[in-house]
């Protein structure tokens, strides 16, 4: 009985990694099985994957090892795309958005000195003037 519920496992995970290599296809499959629904992030995620394939070079074991080298092939079709996961600070990104609101403004202001608009003035909104924009 166990053994019967890793193949319908593997099976699951073959039709994953069919799903994952078809770029046309819009759904992947990956909650049908507690194997394919674990390795969702491994597969198809955000993490670079290695492959393995044991195969056997005996005849008796031919069958077994053309089904392994089928999956493996299958497998190589499937890409992701590997990026560092980023954690940002929001006190550090408050200051690096006030330097880049400073260096737009003086930035405009250069704008409006080459264009002969110097008198024009950029100061922050009142709070009846911010209730007004917000209505």
């Amino acid at each position: 009985k166990e053994a019967s519920y890793i193949n319908k496992s593997l099976s699951f995970l073959e039709q994953v990694v069919v799903a994952l290599g078809d770029r046309n296809r819009d759904h992947v499959p990956y909650r049908q099985s507690k194997l394919t629904h674990m390795l969702k992030d491994s597969l198809g995620g955000n993490c670079k994957t290695t492959m393995l394939a044991n195969i056997w070079p005996e005849a008796k074991m031919l069958e077994e090892s053309t089904s392994t080298l089928r999956f493996a092939t299958r497998m190589m079709r499937v890409t992701n795309e590997a990026t560092v996961n980023v954690h940002l600070d929001p006190t550090l990104l408050i200051r690096k958005y006030e330097r880049q609101i400073k260096e737009l403004k003086q930035e405009l202001a250069m704008h409006n000195t080459l264009a002969n608009r110097s008198h024009v003035q950029y100061e922050e909104y009142t709070p009846d003037e911010q209730r007004e924009l917000e209505t």
